[in-house]
């Protein structure tokens, strides 16, 4: 399983699992930009990546345990999408494709 993200310099789109690597430094690896500022005085990125190993591991074990529960079910327990989505949506920041720059 994946989870996509997308640099916030270059705006392309990579793997958060791309990130988890002690020599990326939690860095953009097509750019360079630096994902986690705040923490250049820790270890490099130390602390970013095991933030995003623990954000991977938790969607695995969420998608894992929802396939489990809908095998057990079939349909005859139906989640509310939005009551499982919503939660985790609203707490992502919306992305927001990048202007390019007006020529003069």
């Amino acid at each position: 399983m994946s989870i996509n993200a997308r640099c916030g310099s270059c705006n392309r789109e990579l793997l958060l699992g791309q990130l988890v690597q002690p020599s990326d430094d939690f860095r953009c690896p097509i750019c360079g930009f630096t994902f986690a500022p705040a923490y250049a005085t820790v270890a490099p990125g130390v602390a970013a990546r095991v933030m995003a190993a623990r954000v991977m591991a938790a969607q695995a074990v969420l998608v894992t345990a929802l396939a489990e529960l809908g095998s057990m079910t079939g349909d005859r327990l139906r989640l509310d999408r939005a009551t499982v989505v919503d939660p985790v949506a609203n707490t992502l920041p919306e992305v927001k494709a990048k202007q390019p720059a007006l020529a003069r």
